[in-house]
């Protein structure tokens, strides 16, 4: 049984911009030839293991794997072991390449320095900087570009005090040096003023867990108070400094504490006034529109607003694999047009409600995008209540069009080491693989018609488990 989603008042208007988006990207080059002059090896990788699902998971497991290889001749060794088996279909120069005898013969050195430095490639395309000097230069280049930006620095997981304590003093230390260089930045109108207001150029994007080693549900308390003067650390130092703050979500175990812990803070008298404060919601998740109803009701009491950072989830296969293994109701939808129309819904409830809330709507569809505009247009919305953002690596020419048309886009820039954000490379390279991603569908030279059509939702079984280890959780981030 098929259902369409209720046709609505702004269909029309999205339609006519998402279209006027998509020709702009083919003005000078076609938009999909130019993402197809992009596609070198690493693009091709993705295709191999988009084409073939055994190779897929074998090589996200080897890159999973690849940060605990200490030599060589391990890499060497692990290589061999994942994608040499007879299930995993592989370009024959790649298969003759893993064709050796030992790891530790020359053509296992050469094999491993091959990878790695391919792998290492690879995670440049997503990841800005490794260290802040990089990160300021390709924020640098962003603004050249008229976009905004959104700094995050990677790291998965935070199992001490010393490291949680270093987490906040890396936020200090980048906020410090990303509000220096920005002395010497030219203003950019579009993204540093809206309706006669000033935006902060810097803005950093944090994740709570890293904040207090044991956040724990189960000891909402606690986690509460560890986390909660770090929290108000970083908020002091980044009024001193005029940059914004925006709070990451991560997996649905940790929302309703992050939620809880964010609202009594920020109703806290020396932070009641901020609205350069933002919060996340995932619209996969099956309650995330009574979540976004509950914040705007507290925004109302609150009477400052603050912005609401919209993407879709990047824990879905996480979430699936775990309730189904703990016989919990399954969080997320299982239908990705489900998560489309909730995408959408949200972005109206959010626009509705302009007054209370700043929307930042997160997304590399252009139907996604081209909905927010057509909502935001018809009700007037003022250029300060809502901007556009995309990930870093990700989205570049549809980030370009919706920048040329005059909308405040914000880049999302991970920055850190590359082997400590193996596994936000992986999130990235599970989205650009799946088969619902809009860049994908792209490239697969679907009909305009069929990219930017209304999502149609079908009333299916669950899913069945994903054939991924639980250590490779992710897809559909923005």
């Amino acid at each position: 049984m098929v259902l369409q989603v209720q046709s609505s008042t702004y269909e029309a208007k999205t339609q006519e911009i998402a279209k006027q988006l998509l020709a702009v990207t083919q003005e000078n080059r076609s938009f999909f030839a130019s993402l197809r002059d992009q596609m070198r090896w690493d693009d091709k990788l993705l295709a191999w293991a988009m084409s073939n699902p055994g190779l897929r998971v074998q090589l996200f497991r080897f890159i999973d794997t690849l940060p605990a290889l200490q030599s060589k001749s391990e890499i060497a060794a692990h290589l061999q072991e994942y994608l040499g088996e007879e299930s995993v279909e592989l370009p024959p120069a790649l298969k003759g390449m893993l064709n050796f005898a030992n790891p530790d013969s020359i053509p296992g050195q050469v094999a491993a320095t091959t990878v790695g430095t391919a792998v290492e490639t690879l995670a440049h395309k997503y990841i800005a900087g490794e260290n802040i000097k990089q990160v300021i230069k390709t924020v640098e280049r962003l603004r050249k570009e008229k976009m905004a930006f959104t700094i995050d620095l990677l790291g998965e997981a935070v199992i001490t005090e010393a490291e949680a304590q270093s987490y906040l003093e890396r936020y200090l230390e980048l906020m410090q040096q990303l509000v220096e260089a920005s002395k010497n930045w030219a203003a950019v109108p579009t993204i540093d003023e809206a309706d006669g207001e000033k935006l902060p150029k810097v803005q950093v994007s944090v994740k709570l867990t890293a904040f207090y080693s044991q956040f724990d549900p189960l000891d909402a308390k606690g986690s509460e108070e560890k986390v909660s003067d770090r929290i108000r650390t970083l908020l002091r130092r980044a009024k001193e400094l005029g940059a914004a703050v925006h709070f990451d979500m991560e997996q649905y175990a940790y929302k309703d504490i992050t939620l809880s812990i964010l609202k009594k803070l920020l109703l806290e008298e020396e932070f009641r006034q901020r609205t350069d404060i933002g919060i996340t919601i995932q619209a996969y998740l099956r309650d995330s529109e009574q979540d976004a109803k509950d914040i705007i009701s507290w925004l109302k009491q609150r009477s400052y607003p603050l912005t609401i950072r919209l993407v879709k989830g990047a824990y879905w296969d996480q979430e699936t694999i775990k309730a189904a293994q703990k016989h919990w109701p399954q969080p997320v939808y299982n239908d990705k047009a489900a998560t489309d129309a909730n995408f959408e819904a949200i972005t109206q409830l959010l626009l509705e409600n302009h007054q209370y809330v700043y929307s930042a709507i997160g997304s590399h569809n252009v139907r996604s995008h081209a909905r927010a505009i057509a909502i935001a247009e018809s009700l007037n919305v003022p250029r300060r209540r809502f901007e556009l953002q995309v990930l870093y690596g990700m989205g570049d020419k549809v980030a370009k069009a919706l920048v040329d048309k005059g909308y405040r886009v914000r880049v999302y820039c991970p920055y850190g080491e590359l082997l400590p954000g193996m596994a936000y490379l992986i999130r990235r390279l599970l989205e650009n693989t799946a088969n619902s991603s809009f860049l994908r569908q792209n490239l697969e030279n679907r009909p305009v018609e069929e990219l930017l059509a209304p999502p149609i939702l079908k009333q299916s079984p669950p899913l069945p488990l994903p054939p991924l280890s639980p250590s490779l959780p992710r897809r559909d981030g923005y």
